[in-house]
């Protein structure tokens, strides 16, 4: 599942639209880690211009399920690093259409990653890959 709040995401992808900034993304996929649910791309930007984009896309696993303690210590420390660059620096909506053409293009590029990952997955014989999805 795609926790954003960037509408240059394509819609038919399973995603979830979230009112606000990155933070409050964070915040929503914090939740949903509580909930079992597992982080499958970073949580922060690539860069640290970008921690002051308006945008943000993260991918979570579509079931929650098993250890997601990794996932856990990752949202918790990223909403602090993120708070704390926040209150340092103003967030950049003058760019924020650079901002998200960027962020949609490292999301196109991360589930690519996933699909490729998932692909080598199945072909060792797994049955079910961190995505959440099972396979037949």
């Amino acid at each position: 599942m795609i926790l954003t709040n960037n509408s240059m995401v394509d819609e038919s992808l399973n995603r979830i639209m979230i009112e606000g900034d990155q933070l409050d993304v964070l915040k929503t996929a914090r939740d949903l880690i509580h909930k079992g649910h597992h982080l499958l791309t970073s949580p922060l930007a690539a860069s640290g211009r970008m921690h002051f984009s308006p945008v943000r896309s993260i991918i979570l696993s579509e079931e929650p399920g098993g250890d997601n303690t990794e996932s856990l210590l990752a949202i918790e420390n990223s909403l602090i690093l993120l708070e704390t660059s926040l209150a340092s620096h103003t967030v950049d909506y003058k760019n924020k259409e650079d901002y998200e053409f960027i962020d949609n293009e490292l999301l196109t590029v991360a589930l690519t990653e996933i699909d490729e990952l998932e692909a080598r997955y199945q072909q060792l014989g797994g049955n079910q890959f961190e995505t959440g999805k099972t396979q037949s």
